[in-house]
Order: structure tokens, then sequence, then C-alpha cells
């Protein structure tokens, strides 16, 4: 899997990774969409779908703008999540001084083994960060996508609303369990990407 990563330099942050394999590509949270990922974008076959970890909306300010572009790629969150990505009030959004929410209808994900277009991956339901947050993991190509519920050598707060820290615990606890190649990279909502045995090593939130 190619995994390229833009980095928006507003004030509120947030990485968004364009993903290329062998049977489709995929975006994972769009924070935000410019004519830098636009151009990018058309030098692909298709863009298939789009993944999101969650639904603050430092990770889908450039939803609407992506969609009136791209009106016909489907925009996948979990299930417990699509509240927040509509309603500016659970969003986040307040913070910037403006009302966002995501403007057309997305699709819903469950937990466990899921394909999209030929695509294998897992979706890990990790509320906490925020009631419907989740991971992607794709084993195969040994990438891990945690959004804001691990963050490099910390986690995501949990003072927002639907946010928990006792659930974030328990899905740290839960993250924990699971078992990874050491040589699995884990790109964050924020901030620069490891391998995972470097996450077990460095990051005192996971044993």
């Amino acid at each position: 899997m190619k995994v390229k990563k833009f980095i928006n330099r507003a004030e509120f942050s947030c990485n968004v990774y364009v993903c290329s394999t062998d049977k489709c590509n995929f975006i994972v949270d769009l924070g935000y969409f410019d004519a830098e990922i636009d151009n990018y974008l058309k030098t692909l076959p298709a863009v298939d779908f789009v993944l999101q970890t969650h639904g603050h909306f430092d990770h889908i300010m450039g939803l609407n703008a992506f969609h009136k572009r791209y009106e016909q790629v489907p925009v996948y969150f979990y299930e417990s999540e699509i509240d927040v990505c509509q309603m500016a009030d659970f969003n986040g959004s307040f913070m910037t001084g403006c009302s966002y929410a995501v403007d057309f209808p997305v699709e819903s994900l469950a937990e466990g083994q899921k394909i999209i277009k030929g695509q294998h991956f897992q979706v890990i339901h990790t509320p906490g960060h925020t009631e419907g947050s989740c991971m992607f993991s794709f084993p195969e190509d040994k990438v891990l996508f945690t959004g804001d519920t691990i963050i490099e050598n910390s986690i995501g707060r949990t003072d927002l609303p639907t946010g928990n820290e006792e659930a974030i615990f328990r899905s740290l606890r839960k993250f924990s369990r699971l078992v990874f190649d050491s040589e699995t990279m884990v790109y964050f909502g924020h901030g620069d990407d490891f391998d995972y045995h470097t996450l077990k090593k460095q990051n005192p939130f996971i044993r």
C-alpha cells in the first residue's frame, strides 16, 4: 500500500491520507480539501471511497468540498458517529468560531472485517475520544490508522461532546490485546507516523 500524507497547516491541524493499492484508491480522514490534494487525486485512476476515523471538525472539514467534486464517492463513518459529523454541536466546530456539519448522506460501518472495492480491512471500534471513534487495520499491507484515539506517544482528548475518559481507557486495553506485526506502520490523526514496535516501546498508554 502506498500512503501519501497531506498535513493541514491551519490552526487545527490534521493528517489526510490518500492510499493506493492494486485493488483501489481511498482516503482516510478528509480534514481539509485543497488544490494540492485534488491535483494528486487526478493522478489516480479513481477515488473509490473515504474512511473516517471519527467526526470531529478537524477531520471532516474537507468533506463537503470533496463531495461537490466527487459526488459518487461514498464516505464511511462508524455507525454511532454519524450524528457527530452531521451536528455542529457535537463535532466541536464551535471552537473555530463557525458551525460546520457534513451536508450529504454518509455510509455506516460496524466493527469487524470489511471488504470495499475488493480491499480487505478491519474496523476496530475504539470509543472514548468520541462515541464512534474507530481504527482501520489493513493486516495484509501492515498498515494501521488510529485516528485520534492514539496519537504518537499520547492519546486523544475526551472533554469534547461524546468523549468519555473511562471509555477511552477501555479502548486502549482492547487495543493492547490485539496482535499486530511489529513492522506495521501506524498512521495517526496528528503528528508523525512510525511502526508498531516503536509505538509499543514509546507510548506509555499501550501495554
